[in-house]
């Protein structure tokens, strides 16, 4: 079948690896993992044991030396995953990827003792490392670890999970990516990607969007029970997990790791589907825009005018980077080295994973942002928002690399914060209602996606996590239901999703890739408006604040660290606050589409 053949200008944008490793059979690549073993064989040797009892002179030393061996681990591992992306149809590149996480679990199976030994620091001990100045440095670590303890299993457990974990639940996603990857849709004669075929789903022409729509959820039915096999593994083996480690429910887990409670994340479901009215009222009015009887899920991204309109790669540049130059020259420098120094790859091409992403290293060695561009605008406030997270990673590198990383909770506040910079820009240059128009509507869509339906799909992993763990393997059918039941209520009688759509679960990445996450993004999404509402009404007086913000990485609770910006996550109003800014966008759109 014929192949798309329209070029944006991003065809040659593509990943500089170099500064890792020169290639797949550069012989460093191998040499550093054997260093990077001989160097956690040799920390074992001279820690286990001591690690809990360590005084602060020691303490000290012992972190800034894993502190080093972590930084010279993780190339490997990040270079493999880069080259898989690039192309997870290349067997050499698969080839790496195993042989890294093999290593890696080698690597991490003389490592098991230390989260053990670090979790078994008493109150008494741990006070005395936070009296010393130098072993002070590593208290939010040595916290981070404690909490842990209750959910431990013996070290010999530990190590054999480790050691069994290449051929694990990783080895099921990586076959799961590889599948999507392969996905083929036939859009009228054209074989095109899925994320190129998704793309279409936004174009103005209904006939389009219906018919590829149509396409993709026959594409979506090819290895379908595959994929349906490869999450109940996943469901499987996170029950099992869960049991194992004695956590309370399938998300206790995942909320430890982005430092927020079980509770804390209820009352933010509670809080977003108590508000599904908002995508009610704004769908009515999207369906009088359109003048079409019925919604379905072709329309939901239909645009409203010339949102859609094309955009070439330098156009998308000029516009993102100058949005961080004008927000502060600081910002606009660090974002233009992705640029400058080949560290985007954004072409759509075969084999290539779908979405977008920026990948952390560590802090000494820059990110890489991950696109598929399509030459649309939106795509402009996709790179924006990769460039927020690159923008966070190289303003927390003055963090040691244990507190480099913010948690989940906190991961999407940078990137949300960019697409606003971005977006207001793009409006700041529209005077035409009209456009103005259809341009707030991509923005409350895009919100909504990051809010509404990000939790909608968190009461979809609730209930495929429950019914697996109480009913045992799940029906591609059932599947499929169980994901129409959660995404309609958002929608009420407002658009209504064809049988065909129960398919759709069954690309999205997340909820193999991190059980649990997408929560996230509705908690960033609505920690990144009030932010930059905050900013809107402060001004350049708010700028110092955020880049503190963001420097802060992981150092600090996202409670805390929001604190300093003037905000309390504890409050049980605070994500009401953000859903009043949400609310108060679809009310303007309501006023504008209004007849005169």
């Amino acid at each position: 079948m014929a192949q798309a053949t329209k070029t944006t200008g991003a065809e040659q944008v593509r990943w500089d690896l170099t500064d890792l490793f020169k290639s797949p059979t550069d012989p460093a690549l191998e040499a550093a993992l054997a260093r990077a073993l001989e160097r956690a064989t040799a920390f074992e040797a001279k820690y286990k044991g001591r690690v809990a009892s360590l005084e602060p002179p020691e303490f000290a030393p012992m972190m800034h030396e894993l502190e080093e061996n972590e930084e010279e681990a993780a190339k490997p591992e990040v270079y493999a995953y880069l080259l898989h992306s690039q192309n997870t149809l290349d067997p050499a590149a698969g080839r790496v990827l195993a042989r890294v996480r093999e290593a890696a679990a080698e690597r991490g199976s003389h490592g098991v003792f230390f989260s053990l030994e670090l979790a078994q620091i008493t109150d008494e001990h741990a006070a005395k490392l936070y009296a010393n100045p130098e072993s002070a440095r590593y208290r939010h670590t040595v916290e981070e670890a404690r909490k842990y303890r209750p959910h431990h299993l013996s070290e010999p457990e530990e190590r054999v999970l480790t050691e069994f974990s290449p051929v694990g639940d990783s080895a099921w996603v990586r076959l799961f990516d590889e599948l999507c990857s392969a996905i083929r849709v036939d859009v009228d004669g054209r074989e095109l990607g899925l994320d190129e075929a998704l793309a279409l789903i936004r174009e103005p022409d209904r006939e389009v969007r219906r018919g590829a729509s149509h396409a993709i959820t026959e594409a979506l039915n090819h290895d379908i029970r595959t994929r349906g096999y490869i999450f109940n593994v996943i469901l499987g083996e996170k029950a099992i997990d869960d049991r194992l480690r004695h956590f309370p429910s399938w998300i206790s887990s995942r909320n430890l790791a982005n430092e927020t409670s079980d509770e804390a994340v209820q009352a933010l479901v509670e809080a977003v589907t108590a508000r599904y009215d908002m995508c009610v009222r704004y769908y009515r009015v999207k369906k009088q825009l359109l003048g079409v009887g019925e919604l379905h899920e072709w329309d939901r991204y239909a645009p409203i005018g010339q949102t859609t309109r094309d955009l070439s790669w330098d156009e998308a540049k000029e516009l993102v980077l100058g949005s961080f130059h004008r927000f502060s020259k600081r910002t606009g420098a660090l974002v233009e080295d992705f640029f400058t120094h080949s560290w985007i790859d954004a072409p759509v091409m075969p084999g290539k994973a779908g979405g977008a992403y920026c990948m952390p290293v560590t802090p000494r060695h820059h990110p890489y942002v991950m696109l598929n561009f399509n030459g649309k605008l939106r795509d402009a406030l996709t790179l924006a928002h990769e460039l927020g997270h690159g923008l966070h990673d190289r303003l927390a590198a003055e963090q040691h690399i244990f507190d480099f990383h913010p948690p989940l909770t906190l991961a999407e506040t940078a990137s949300v914060f960019g697409e606003a910079l971005t977006f207001d820009r793009i409006m700041a240059q529209e005077k035409d209602p009209q456009v103005r128009l259809a341009m707030l509507c991509s923005q409350v869509e895009d919100a909504f996606s990051t809010v509404f339906r990000q939790v909608a799909f968190n009461r979809y992993e609730d209930a495929c996590h429950t019914a697996r763990r109480t009913e045992g393997e799940l029906a591609v059918d059932q599947l499929g239901e169980i994901y129409q039941s959660k995404l309609q209520p958002m929608f009420g009688d407002a658009l209504i999703l064809t049988d065909e759509h129960k398919v759709w679960w069954s690309y999205v990445s997340h909820f193999l890739h991190t059980p649990g996450y997408v929560y996230a993004y509705a908690f960033g999404n609505l920690l990144a408006l009030s932010v930059y509402h905050r900013y809107l009404e402060r001004g350049p007086d708010f700028v110092g604040h955020y880049l503190e913000f963001l420097a802060a990485g992981g150092s600090t609770r996202p409670d805390e660290l929001v604190r300093r910006l003037g905000m309390d996550i504890t409050d049980p109003g605070f994500w009401d606050a953000g859903l009043k800014i949400l609310d108060g966008m679809v009310t303007e759109v309501e006023r504008l589409a209004a007849p005169s």
